[in-house]
Formats: structure tokens, sequence, C-alpha cells
């Protein structure tokens, strides 16, 4: 789960916020989330653009999706999720899966806001600082509903 002309998979820290491992990607709690369970579905092997992935690793990218679509809407009750696959810093095939809400949500003592913006124009706003031992909650949690 390393690649050597690549250091994504530690900038996501992946080491740490592994939910699941799947033949060719990994599912992970985002480190620096921009909303309550934000994910990052990684392809094991590097790719620089969506159009190298196989035919078997867009066949199991669909098994990922069910599985974080399924389970962030189980355990955080969103009413939405956004799918993106930006590579603008990260030139390694990964998507943001990032859940949307419009009330706001209390998990492990604090409370997550969505003003619903579009990602592109949140992700313009500096990302609130989130505590590991939070981030870790967050993960077991997802794991354990998975």
């Amino acid at each position: 789960m390393s690649s050597a002309c690549c250091s994504i998979f530690e900038k996501f820290d992946s080491k740490n916020l592994l939910i699941k491992e799947y033949n060719h990607w990994i599912l992970i709690l985002r480190n620096k989330p921009m909303k309550l369970g934000n994910c990052v579905a990684i392809t094991k092997k590097h790719h620089e653009s969506l159009s190298q992935l196989t035919d078997e690793e867009m066949q199991e990218y669909a098994h990922v999706t069910r599985d974080a679509e399924a389970t962030l809407k189980k355990v955080f009750n969103c009413e939405l999720i956004h799918h993106l696959l930006l590579m603008l810093k990260d030139k390694h095939t990964h998507f943001h899966i990032i859940p949307r809400y419009q009330t706001p949500q209390l998990f492990a003592g604090r409370e997550w806001q969505d003003d619903m913006q579009p990602i592109l124009k949140a992700s313009e706003k500096p990302l609130p600082e989130v505590p590991h031992e939070i981030l870790l909650k967050i993960r077991d949690e997802i794991k354990r509903n998975l």
C-alpha cells in the first residue's frame, strides 16, 4: 500500500485512519475533514489519471461507493454525498467522499456545520482543526457500521 512515486498514503495518514482495505482501493477517513465523515478512496496502484484505471479497479470502486454511502447515511444521517476526483495537488487517483448535511450534526462532543455551499467554493475557506482523538472516534464509528 505504498507508492514509490508519491506520498499520498502518508499525506492522508492511511496508517492511522484506514477504514477498509479492498483489492484495489483503500478507504480512509480524511485527516483534515471538510465535513463530518469525509473519507478518501485511494487506488493502491499509482495512476495519474482516471483513464488509467483498469476495468476491475473501476468495478471495485462501485463496491467502495456502496459501502461508504450506506455507512455514512446510517451513521451520520447525511442527506447527500459528493464524490470528487480533482487531483489538483496529489497526482494519484483518489476520490474525496464528502457527506453533506442540511442541519448541524453533533458527534464526539463537537458540532459540525455544513453551509451546503458547493464544495469547491467551501474549500476556499481554511479547514477547522480536528483533534486526532476525534478523528479516531469517527473512523471507529464508520468501521463498526461498515
